[in-house]
């Protein structure tokens, strides 16, 4: 009887088994839900910092961009960034007419009272503008807040001012229904007086001038007023404004300035193995003030297509921490060591004056030094602390 019992669990349990199997290997094919799945960008701490990946310029459908701020929300959470900041236009408002167009308060009065009988020119009269901004130009920032309550990211309240050439985020601002004037300096002012910061966005190059800014941006520069520079922008890297930058300690800064999506501009077959544009700032934490802090200090790393722009101390601390070598053995008249990168960015370097490596995210390569040495001097050729100039890093050799 117990044989014949045992026989009967044993057909039981040959049955089941492929049915279980079954069922995994079809819960392991199911559609892959992308919002709930985050790419971390690992990066060790520098001098006691830790290092928060931001994206300090973003639109929304509250001024000219093409997603609401939901989105802009989840699509950071996805990139590994920490932070990001919404900073749609004062002043261009596009999208958000375009949406709101019926709306009475976005309609000159005289063509509510025949609504019916409006024409398409008459639809796209701008006269009404006159009037000013009647919209809540805090809105994008509190439905990205209230977004982000599933995300725990830091969402920093801003806005984009424009005139002509001259673009300018302002950041960590409180009201921005409060920000704008017909003048521009007094529109910068009104969020100073908030306890903002401005940033130089995508700066023009002028000739003319002695700073190769524009020369309303120049002025501004010299009063005092502007804490960064955007370095990177969307697909761009100014290379002409990083030793104006980082001699005169302003925050190098590289963000999307995104408007569609971020896979639309970054993630394509021609830059794969890259991420976003992003800021990195060098933080105790992840709060507005620590924040905030550390971007009037300069404390940042401009990241653009795994090129890194800042101060030297920062950069080459950056890469001591994410890199280590250790000693292999000796071979044919040179010793052999691997370089092991610890970190999400790659770099590439060039060591005994003429030989060059890179050292991929989360990999490690092996090279030839002399034999007997106890460090190594590497170039850091996709580090830029200035135009064209390179942090030089003296790394111990390690022989465990």
């Amino acid at each position: 009887m117990k044989n014949f019992k045992f026989l009967v669990a044993a057909l039981v349990l040959s049955a089941i088994a492929p049915m279980v199997q079954a069922q995994r290997v079809n819960e392991i094919s199911q559609p892959i839900h992308r919002w709930k799945h985050r790419q971390e960008i690992i990066i060790p701490q520098i001098l006691g910092y830790n290092v928060y990946k931001s994206d300090l310029h973003t639109h929304t459908i509250y001024s000219d961009g093409e997603v609401t701020p939901s989105y802009r929300v989840r699509e950071a959470w996805r990139h590994g960034l920490d932070i990001v900041a919404i900073t749609d236009h004062i002043e261009w408002r596009g999208t958000e007419r375009k949406l709101l167009q019926y709306m009475d308060r976005y309609i000159p009065e005289e063509y509510n009272n025949n609504s019916r009988g409006i024409n398409v020119s008459m639809m796209h009269d701008t006269t009404h503008l006159e009037l000013g901004i009647l919209s809540n130009l805090n809105a994008g920032y509190e439905q990205a807040v209230e977004a982000n309550q599933q995300f725990g990211l830091l969402i920093v309240r801003g806005a984009e001012i424009t005139r002509g050439a001259n673009h300018f985020n302002v950041i960590f601002t409180t009201d921005n229904n409060k920000i704008y004037h017909p003048d521009l300096e007094t529109s910068m002012r009104n969020a100073l007086e908030q306890g903002a910061l401005v940033m130089h966005n995508h700066p023009t190059h002028d000739k003319t001038t002695a700073t190769s800014f524009t020369q309303i941006a120049e002025d501004l520069h010299k009063k005092g007023l502007i804490t960064g520079i955007e370095i990177g922008n969307s697909i761009g890297l100014r290379t002409r404004f990083i030793d104006y930058c980082i001699e005169n300690n302003f925050a190098p800064l590289s963000n999307s300035d995104v408007h569609a999506t971020i896979d639309e501009m970054f993630f394509t077959d021609d830059n794969e193995g890259f991420y976003r544009n992003m800021t990195l700032i060098l933080a105790h934490e992840r709060t507005a003030e620590a924040v905030k802090e550390a971007l009037q200090q300069g404390r940042c790393i401009a990241y653009f297509n795994n090129r890194l722009v800042g101060r030297e101390e920062y950069l080459a601390e950056l890469f001591k921490q994410s890199v280590s070598v250790e000693y292999m053995c000796d071979y044919h008249k040179e010793a052999k060591v691997v370089l092991i990168n610890k970190s999400s960015i790659p770099y590439q370097v060039k060591y005994n004056g003429k030989d060059t490596a890179v050292i991929h995210a989360m990999g490690a390569v092996q090279i030839g030094v002399p034999m007997g040495v106890s460090e190594v001097e590497f170039m850091v050729t996709n580090l830029l602390c200035g135009n064209n100039k390179h942090p030089k890093v003296m790394m111990p050799v390690e022989r465990k």
